[in-house]
């Protein structure tokens, strides 16, 4: 009986916390009905910047001192949200942070959570910020408030943050769900669209009728300021059904120049998934393509994300229209195949080899800053587009690794990424359970540098490497946010630097110039790769010996100056050849 009573008095006494909105804490709640977490610590105080803006005689306030970057405190309510017919929450902020200070505003409950992002535009002055939740299922009744969120606070006045008047008011109508195929012609109108972060989306009359496409109607998003992310989404009646028709094209039009990035985002209450497509034409109709294929058959909400990385300026290189979306039978996207160390991307591995997780898309693409520090005429390019800070790209390997002597990885990046940008590899199993990671900051920037991650006194349990380069940066798909990698050895941590790049003592080439035979030998290491480049960095030839010593026929070669780069496990080289 003692069990039961205790019970009752503490379903009381949560009920007894709870609230509703508005909130304006002139009394509705004390300090008490907060739930401090990971870092943030949350107040109801005397109002320290009354001003016109908000005059109020008491305020909450947030400190965030270490802990994690999405500390801070939440609000349990009476009731569920209902986003039927007011679909907007706003709520006063003060802070002396810098403009730009992400504030994150997250609904949990029942059912799958909800976060949207607002950024502050002021500093040391109130101001009223909006997120909108048109969509948002009525099953959930807390308000986590997450202020600076991605940093770790220090507890500074720039991380302290005051807010007031949370209020639930009218926002956007909400949108008409619908179907694919979408075509323009009846079916969408303006507010059938959900704009977010700068972006303005609408339904148009067709002001590039051609052959390619002769519509009368078509949709428009112009991109004028806010985020890089800036875009439009649809709601869906259904669920769309990946499990056959997993490609869904679109046709587009833009004069932004070639290249253009356009993501396309399907999105659920649990989750979404995202693809790039790059622009290949200009000022032209053009069908672009994404393969979803393997994705969940839960996702109900298109999102529209047009020169994804970029601020929007409200031309026409910001202005996209879009038409005729549908989804199309088309090739599965190969399956994985297991790769083997050493890695360098010159045949054994391409781009559907790579899964890529939260944001990453990882390709092997034509070497774009080939020189003598690295003249590999192929590589891995790591893009954070979009995504989650973790944002990661895995490889799957033939064998467990071995570890107990060469416990190291060693690989070649470049990045125009600032130095001291942290570069984290994972190793993982197949075999759930097992995995570690190790962290290196970069030390040059626009230049090929090899780094080393060591995992000595690990067992032989791995045998996937997991990729996670600019760990924790911005996934705007910007030079900084791109990554290139190359000649994925695995090496001995205890050679030096020099004994894993393979110094001219550890190499016997023989003649130089050269005519007809060169020889390339080893004194104690196995080559497994020879690749032959020309000034320009393109591959010439590749010879895999696997031996201390290779023999090179390079009499059907054109004279001239190349670079040899010599693959063992033990690290590369690279050498100059003289061809007469």
């Amino acid at each position: 009986m003692k069990k039961i009573t205790l019970l009752v008095g503490l379903l009381i006494c949560s009920i007894g916390f709870s609230q509703s909105l508005p909130i304006n804490f002139e009394g509705d709640i004390t300090t008490a009905d907060f739930v401090d977490f990971d870092g943030g610590t949350a107040t109801v105080l005397e109002n320290p910047f009354p001003s016109a803006m908000n005059n109020s005689a008491t305020v909450a306030q947030i400190i965030r001192d270490g802990g994690e970057i999405f500390a801070g405190s939440k609000i349990l309510l009476a009731d569920n949200l209902d986003f039927s017919v007011l679909t907007k929450i706003t709520m006063k902020v003060y802070t002396t942070a810098p403009v730009g200070t992400t504030v994150k505003f997250k609904l949990e409950g029942s059912g799958p959570s909800v976060e949207v992002d607002a950024t502050t535009t002021v500093s040391s002055e109130w101001e009223t910020l909006e997120w909108i939740f048109v969509g948002t299922e009525n099953n959930l009744n807390e308000v986590v408030f997450m202020f600076d969120f991605g940093n770790v606070g220090d507890g500074s006045e720039t991380s302290t943050f005051y807010f007031d008047d949370i209020a639930q008011v009218e926002g956007p109508v909400a949108p008409v769900p619908t179907n694919l195929p979408i075509d323009f012609e009846t079916d969408i109108v303006d507010t059938d669209l959900l704009n977010f972060s700068g972006a303005t989306a609408s339904v148009i009359p067709n002001p590039q009728i051609d052959s390619a496409n002769p519509s009368a109607t078509v949709g428009q998003i112009v991109r004028n300021g806010g985020q890089y992310w800036a875009g439009s989404k649809i709601f869906l009646t259904n669920d769309i059904d990946l499990s056959t028709m997993w490609h869904i094209s679109m046709k587009v039009y833009t004069t932004a120049p070639v290249g253009t990035r356009m993501k396309l985002e399907l999105e659920s209450a649990s989750g979404v998934t995202n693809l790039d497509y790059l622009t290949t034409v200009s000022g032209e109709w053009e069908t672009a393509s994404w393969n979803f294929d393997g994705q969940a058959n839960t996702y109900n909400r298109i999102n529209f994300l047009f020169d994804f990385g970029n601020v929007g300026d409200g031309s026409s290189d910001s202005t996209f229209l879009f038409d005729d979306i549908q989804q199309l039978v088309g090739p599965p996207i190969p399956d994985p195949i297991a790769a083997s160390l050493p890695v360098d991307f010159e045949a054994s591995v391409v781009t559907s080899d790579f899964t890529n997780v939260s944001g990453a898309i990882t390709t092997i693409i034509d070497n774009p800053q080939a020189d003598a520090d690295n003249p590999s005429a192929t590589v891995a390019q790591f893009v954070r587009s979009g995504g989650a800070p973790w944002a990661q790209s895995k490889l799957i390997l033939t064998e467990f690794l071995d570890l107990s002597t060469q416990s190291a990885i060693s690989m070649k990046v470049y990045t125009d990424a600032p130095v001291g940008t942290l570069l984290k590899l994972k190793v993982e199993s197949t075999d759930e359970g097992f995995a570690n990671e190790r962290d290196i900051n970069t030390t040059v920037s626009g230049a090929w540098q090899t780094y080393t991650w060591d995992f000595a006194g690990d067992p032989p349990v791995y045998n996937v490497l997991t990729f996670m380069l600019g760990y924790a940066t911005p996934n705007d798909a910007s030079p900084s946010a791109t990554f290139l990698f190359d000649d994925i050895v695995q090496v001995d941590p205890a050679l030096s630097v020099d004994d894993q790049s393979l110094d001219v003592n550890d190499i016997i080439s023989y003649p130089n110039p050269v005519k007809d035979v060169f020889t390339i030998s080893t004194k104690d290491k196995k080559i497994t790769t020879v690749t032959i480049f020309d000034i320009l960095g393109q591959q010439i030839k590749t010879v895999t010996p696997n031996s201390t010593q290779v023999l090179l026929d390079v009499a059907d070669m054109v004279k001239g100056l190349y670079i040899a780069q010599i693959v063992t496990p033990s690290g590369t080289a690279s050498i100059k050849l003289i061809v007469q």
